[in-house]
């Protein structure tokens, strides 16, 4: 690692994008810049910072302008030119997210590193959050959409694209997170956090292993049954035990997929979306669970087991974007920045026991949570789990027939 404050070994390509980070400023305002006052004037601000205070620049950079050398200045005779103007913070932030998502010191840390004050509201559950957004945004600068939402928000006009010079911090994303198919180059969210979805169970109420779907339409569990109030979640439970394609836009297999919760209703105790809660307060013996929520659970109640059943299950993602209507675009970017520090990312994941896509960040995670294959299972296991996908005009199908089921008597 070079010395940034020796001028004979710095890195000025590394340090220019560090000074442009955290000076907020822009490529495009950058070479405006240079347009406006030429190279030597519009970099002069910056070599000064990357060399540190009374340093000189390395000769290379000095190179760079003709006629520059590392300790010339601009002629007596010729007025010293203003820096580039650098794009300031705004001082308040509007974040939308779920209740108990993100680690205590997160949002503190962001103010007092950049004296922007935070209003954090919660919502309990994602239509809750589309609702209140609108068309508008809802006074939000910030929210946390599901992955598989993001191209119908940005078909919509929702989200506006992100300004990745101000988010540096997208370098420590893992490989598979870098370039998703929700959101190829990462170029209007960012990955938050990831989890998997199965099955939760009370050893203590419950005898014998249990590793299938079949275990939320057992009868034994009248009653005691708890299913995710998630219309995707729960057709893909069922369309696993049936055999079928959790993502099918089939008439056909949905229709045999409602039959199939219709059946399982009057077994049903609670949909419900707090599966921590129901699970903690024994009111589910088994439940439909995101296995980072039982994580949570489990040092409340440690016969509480959570299992990837055989048919298959379902790998998922939030991700934080920018509104399309933020009245603070630039205290947003920074603010999704912050999310993505090696640190902080791992400070949430310890906090909230669910895996970030930060590789950066796993040199900081509690090892008892890297270990634990319900927060972090093994790599062949998430290869065989399924993302749910963006259906368009088909996810209608899926909401009328839940609509259908949760009417029911």
């Amino acid at each position: 690692m070079t010395d940034r404050h020796d001028g004979s070994s710095i890195d000025l390509e590394g340090e220019l994008v560090r000074y442009m980070a955290e000076r907020r400023i822009t490529r495009r305002a950058l070479l405006d810049g240079v347009t406006k006052l030429g190279a030597a004037a519009a970099m002069a601000p910056v070599i000064a910072a990357c060399t540190g205070a009374g340093a000189t620049a390395s000769p290379s950079a000095a190179a760079a302008t003709p006629g520059a050398t590392a300790a010339s200045a601009p002629p007596s005779d010729s007025p010293t030119p203003e820096p580039t103007p650098v794009p300031s913070p705004e001082g308040e932030l509007f974040v939308y997210n779920w209740a108990d998502y993100m680690g205590e010191d997160v949002v503190p840390s962001f103010e007092d590193k950049y004296g922007i004050k935070v209003t954090y509201d919660f919502f309990d559950n994602y239509d809750t959050m589309y609702a209140k957004i609108g068309q508008d945004g809802g006074g939000y600068d910030v929210t946390f959409p599901t992955s598989v939402d993001i191209p119908a928000l940005l078909a919509q006009n929702l989200v506006q694209p992100l300004d990745l010079s101000l988010i540096p911090n997208v370098a420590n994303l893992g490989k598979e997170w870098a370039d998703p198919g929700y959101d190829p180059g990462n170029g209007h969210s960012v990955p938050y956090m990831w989890w998997t979805t199965g099955v939760a169970y009370d050893t203590e109420k419950v005898e014998g292993e249990l590793d299938s779907w079949d275990a939320l339409w057992d009868p034994r569990f009248a009653q005691h049954l708890a299913v995710l109030d998630d219309s995707r979640e729960a057709f893909a439970a069922a369309l696993f035990r049936l055999g079928l394609d959790p993502n099918t836009t089939s008439d056909a297999d949905l229709d045999k997929a409602l039959v199939s919760l219709q059946e399982q209703k009057p077994l049903v105790r609670v949909y419900t979306t707090d599966d921590i809660g129901v699970l903690s307060n024994g009111d589910a013996w088994v439940s439909h669970a995101w296995g980072s929520d039982v994580y949570q659970v489990v040092s409340e109640r440690p016969s509480v087991k959570f299992y990837i059943p055989k048919e298959g299950g379902i790998r998922g993602s939030d991700t934080a974007v920018m509104l399309a209507n933020a009245k603070h675009p630039i205290a947003s970017q920074l603010f999704l920045n912050h999310l993505l520090d090696a640190q902080v990312s791992a400070a949430n994941t310890n906090y909230i026991g669910y895996m970030g896509p930060n590789a950066a960040a796993k040199e900081f995670i509690d090892p008892a949570i890297l270990a634990d294959p319900t927060v972090n299972p093994d790599q062949a296991v998430v290869d065989s789990l399924v993302e749910l996908l963006d259906l368009g005009a088909d996810l209608e199908k899926y909401t009328t027939r839940w609509n259908t089921l949760r009417a029911g008597a």
